[in-house]
């Protein structure tokens, strides 16, 4: 009686070890830029995605009209809430409302990690500046790590870009509003 009591309790442990063991395969990806922590500043940013990269998993183009979410490779912290901090990290201090639409953040069929969308700001001091982004990288290697890192760059590109025109933006203000004090002198 007690070594059925026995074998009985540790069948139980052992099925309740399993119960607490995470899915074999599985892997979480961040994105190396989202590990920079973004600096204060009085910008009002706010990032969307398109509604089917609002999951967990990795997507991929499989053809020209047929995408997939990987089950086994997903996202450690929700896709948007990373691209929001690489980006805000990225930009310069800026005042005003940024509003970035990320449509395309996916691997291709062709080998490519695409990231695509648009984006609008608007100054505090009434300026505006907006424009779409489409950036490619080429896949150096196979695997779902290496589509993370092209998707990283692709989009730190698309930031820089964002960047510099914010940066131009301020410098024009700036130039404007000394020819203005020069005006009056």
């Amino acid at each position: 009686m007690a070594s059925r009591f026995s074998l009985l309790l540790l069948m139980l442990l052992a099925l309740a070890a399993c119960a607490q063991a995470p899915a074999t395969g599985e892997q979480h990806y961040l994105l190396p830029s989202a590990r920079l922590a973004a600096h204060q500043q009085a910008l009002d940013l706010r990032l969307r995605v398109a509604g089917y990269l609002d999951q967990a998993g990795l997507v991929l183009e499989t053809g020209p009209t047929t995408l997939t979410g990987a089950r086994s490779h997903r996202w450690a912290e929700p896709l948007e809430a990373q691209l929001e901090r690489s980006l805000a990290a990225a930009l310069p201090d800026t005042e005003g409302e940024l509003r970035v639409t990320v449509s395309r953040f996916q691997g291709t069929a062709d080998g490519d990690a695409r990231v695509s969308g648009e984006w609008r700001f608007l100054g505090t001091d009434g300026h505006r500046a907006g424009g779409t982004f489409d950036k490619r990288q080429a896949l150096k290697r196979d695997g779902y790590e290496e589509l993370v890192l092209r998707l990283d760059a692709a989009w730190m590109e698309a930031a820089g870009d964002i960047g510099r025109r914010l940066a131009a933006l301020k410098h024009d203000a700036r130039v404007e509003n000394s020819g203005d004090r020069d005006d009056r002198d």
